[in-house]
């Protein structure tokens, strides 16, 4: 075996073990959205990990390239639909009253008016 085959089954397996703890994490986190996030980043960090083993493990070859453009839609992706999820139930639940909050800008006036239908 040779030191690039080492290296690449090392840094395979590191991606593997944090993609495994992010599961582990999903099932033990008490919180949905405690839950989400150690889905999110760690399916990202493992793919990360796990393309870059990919490509040191076939080199520069033609290969490679496309393996590095799967990960970059991968990372395009994946936090992108983590933060869709997470606002979809913020406001499908009305997390901590988060929908009728007080926000900057916006006068009581304002709202009444919205409410009055003017």
């Amino acid at each position: 075996m040779s030191l690039q085959n080492i290296v690449a089954i090392t840094i395979i397996s590191f991606g593997f073990i944090f993609m495994a703890l992010a599961a582990v994490g999903v099932i033990r986190f008490p919180d949905f959205f405690t839950r989400l996030h150690a889905s999110g980043v760690g399916e990202t960090f493992g793919a990360l990990m796990m393309t870059i083993g990919i490509m040191v493990y076939t080199g520069w070859t033609l290969l490679s390239v496309k393996v590095f453009i799967i990960f970059f839609l991968l990372l395009l992706t994946n936090p992108l639909g983590t933060n869709l999820i997470m606002i979809t139930s913020v406001h499908a639940k009305n997390y901590q009253d988060y929908n009728h909050k007080q926000h900057f800008g916006v006068n009581q006036d304002d709202t009444a008016d919205e409410k009055e239908g003017r």
